[in-house]
């Protein structure tokens, strides 16, 4: 049974709107695919049940809550020495 997909907060959507079209097509397809494969190869752990989501330029924080079977989105971002900073905050 797939994962349902679900965003920490609205602070989520700013940053992925400002992403080009042509890159956000493909991040969302990305996200959409974690609700089928949540710890897919290339996945990393950043902290307990806390994922980092590589793809491209961009890094996708998220959460896994198992009982809830939901994927929660804590961030989408360019990935800069600042992209990992806060991950406690996020969720």
């Amino acid at each position: 049974m797939p994962y349902t997909i679900r965003v920490a907060s609205r602070s989520v959507e700013k940053p992925l709107a400002a992403v080009p079209q042509d890159d956000r097509d493909f991040v969302v397809t990305r996200i959409r695919n974690l609700a089928e494969q949540p710890r897919a190869k290339g996945i990393k752990t950043l902290a307990r049940d806390v994922y980092r989501l590589r793809i491209g330029r961009y890094r996708v924080i998220y959460k896994i809550l198992e009982k809830e079977e939901a994927i929660l989105i804590g961030k989408v971002a360019l990935r800069t020495e600042r992209t990992y900073e806060g991950l406690e905050e996020l969720f």
